[in-house]
């Protein structure tokens, strides 16, 4: 459809580095067969570099050859670190395509055949009654079994522990006929992630439309792979999710070689796929769409649908959803006048219905007529809190943004370990981590604490790299647990509990971002730019911070780009002014670029102590902007 690519899955080569590449980065989330973590790891490991490895991972990822060993004796053989195990000749051939190690049951048939002269369909037979434990079967094959391998010059001690081998082997075995098969869509599935990642994302999250977690779970994997979720729009978003395709602008032209321009594609959120919004109304809106152009604004979308189809509860999703942000106003606008726009949807399908024209007849209005009620008030938007809420709401998880971008530089502050560090720290190493609280249960122990607390909680704690499973004990819970709510956002003080398979935190105290401020902030820094921050603002964030008396040291971070000359010091002019200071002096130095020029930087201490407090935070952002500094922790992020 986008690239005039015609795909016969069965004609596609089995030599493509670039699937083999995939496969071996572990990158297989949505690939048949091959997106459990289990089953990720196995490939880091494996490194399959031909399509035989792919159609063993099918027969080699289950419970008998794992619990045997069996799959790292085929890595390290494949990789030379082990040699290939050898039995006899004839067994040892059999095996060579798995590096000596017994996969499939055509293997043991084979062996069965060729060494012990027992027929390939009896050798059938006997696989399955050990399958099934019917020893009299089993005994019936095991004497011609030895019989035959003495014929081949083998040991009655030899040929019974291969038999004992194929006992144990077969009763867990895998066919290579349904490992093949399972393989030939696990590389085809591969193939068309790796060459075309942007259709097979949106393909995959299209499958998945009824669940919020699916969705969420491929979202992330498009994050990893570059990939950008365009937010739904009644203007480009088709039922299912789509790629749409956009040219290059001409400074990126100005940028690639001359002749080669790219397309950028990018997957449209499908508008199937929010919540409460029913199938009927989101098709309708499509088609509509395509036949009669863009919709012009709110009430144009409401006068072209049919008002028992995109309903007021309807509309009300799409407003919170976003899906109406292209049409020009804000969603505080567009949800103020949604009774309005319904019930003219309403009446000017009766008037249709009676036969007669509305006022505007049968067109939809036009906004520049001066008619009044086609006007939107004015207010101001949503806030960033209440639109990811909603987003939450109609989605099942945020979207555009996330709770904790807000917060992330006070995150960064105080935390001085993220959840991804976890697995690489000791067993009850403390820990100070950062984020957002989620998936609350609470519970209750059977016999309460020496203080009398019985009541405990666990939650999830999400940061920017990751998410750790918290659980607060009884008195730990009884001083902090009103503060456990869900999406707030804390600063936690804990200790590592990695007897588990993932390491857990033991939460000992709990600080909201305001208690947090208080216990870590160690100094307040003001970010100062020259030629940006005026003298005025110099002054007037001194007056906000003598308003905050405490004891929290404040210090200035000035740049500067100054021309890179010898003489010159950390502040960039030669000169520092000693009355800025507490006599300590400014520190910083210069990276000159290529024009001759630096980035100066001078840090400077000064007599100033503060509370570290967040109405200062707040006063200081409005006088000097959002990037007015921060609260230092003692990591000194």
């Amino acid at each position: 459809k986008h690239r005039g690519v015609d795909i016969v899955p069965n004609q596609l080569p089995l030599d493509d580095e670039e699937t083999f590449a995939l496969l071996q980065r572990g990158e297989t989330k949505g690939i048949f067969q091959l997106e459990s973590g289990g089953m990720r790891d196995l490939l880091t490991k494996m490194k399959p570099d031909k399509f035989a490895d792919i159609i063993a991972t099918s027969a080699l990822y289950r419970p008998g050859p794992l619990e045997g060993g069996m799959v790292m004796t085929y890595v390290n053989v494949k990789h030379g670190r082990e040699p290939v195990p050898t039995v006899h000749p004839i067994v040892d051939d059999v095996l060579a395509e798995t590096y000596g190690v017994m996969v499939y049951q055509e293997q043991v048939m084979r062996i069965m055949n060729r060494l012990g002269g027992i027929e390939l369909a009896s050798s059938y037979k006997c696989i399955k009654a050990i399958s099934k434990k019917k020893h009299d079967i089993i005994a019936s094959f095991h004497e011609q079994f030895l019989e035959g391998a003495a014929t081949h010059g083998m040991s009655r001690e030899q040929a019974q522990s291969i038999w004992d081998l194929i006992e144990k082997f077969a009763g867990y075995g895998f066919n290579k006929s349904h490992s093949t098969a399972y393989g030939a869509i696990a590389y085809q599935t591969a193939y068309l992630k790796a060459h075309y990642p942007e259709e097979f994302m949106a393909a995959l999250l299209s499958c998945g439309m009824e669940s919020s977690d699916r969705i969420f779970e491929h979202s992330d994997d498009c994050r990893r792979q570059g990939i950008e979720i365009v937010p739904p729009d009644v203007n480009l978003s088709d039922l299912e999710f789509s790629v749409i395709v956009e040219q290059e602008s001409e400074k990126q032209k100005s940028s690639t070689e001359e002749g080669t321009p790219r397309a950028k594609r990018k997957i449209a959120f499908g508008l199937g796929a929010i919540k409460g919004l029913s199938e009927t109304a989101a098709e309708a809106i499509v088609q509509e769409r395509l036949a009669n152009g863009p919709y012009k604004h709110i009430f144009d979308l409401c006068e072209r649908s049919d008002p028992k189809v995109l309903t007021k509860g309807n509309l009300e999703i799409l407003v919170k959803a976003g899906a109406l942000d292209s049409l020009g106003d804000n969603r505080a606008q567009q949800f103020a006048v949604i009774d309005r726009a319904v019930q003219g949807s309403v009446s000017k399908h009766r008037d249709k219905a009676r036969g007669q024209m509305s006022l505007f007849g049968d067109g939809p209005a036009a906004t520049d007529d001066g008619d009044d009620d086609l006007t939107l008030p004015p207010m101001d938007d949503w806030t960033h809190s209440q639109r990811l809420a909603y987003e939450k709401e109609v989605f099942g998880f945020y979207l555009t943004s996330h709770p904790l971008t807000e917060f992330a530089g006070e995150v960064e502050a105080f935390a001085q370990n993220t959840t991804k560090e976890l697995r690489d720290l000791e067993d009850g190493k403390e820990v100070v981590l950062g984020g957002m609280i989620a998936s609350i249960k609470k519970a209750q122990t059977k016999n309460p604490s020496r203080n009398g607390n019985s009541k405990y909680v666990n939650f999830d704690l999400e940061d920017a790299t990751g998410v750790v499973r918290c659980i607060m004990w009884p008195d730990d819970f009884a001083n902090d647990g009103e503060k456990v709510q869900q999406d707030s956002i804390v600063i936690l003080r804990g200790r590592v509990d990695s007897r588990g398979r993932e390491p857990n935190i033991i939460v000992n105290k709990l600080f909201t971002i305001e208690d947090a401020e208080k216990e870590f902030t160690r100094q307040v820094a003001l970010f100062l730019r020259r030629g940006f921050h005026t003298e005025d603002d110099m002054k007037r964030a001194r007056e906000i911070l003598n308003r905050f008396p405490g004891k929290t040291p404040v210090v200035l971070v000035v740049d500067t780009i100054e021309e890179a000359t010898n003489g010159t010091n950390g502040n960039g002019n030669g000169h520092h002014d000693g009355n800025d200071s507490n006599g300590s002096g400014p520190s910083g130095n210069a990276q000159p670029n290529g024009n001759g020029t630096g980035r100066l930087r001078a840090i400077l201490s000064t007599s100033l102590q503060v509370s570290a407090r967040p109405e200062l935070r707040q006063e200081l952002r409005d006088a000097l902007g959002e990037n007015w500094g921060r609260f230092q922790g003692p990591s000194g992020n």
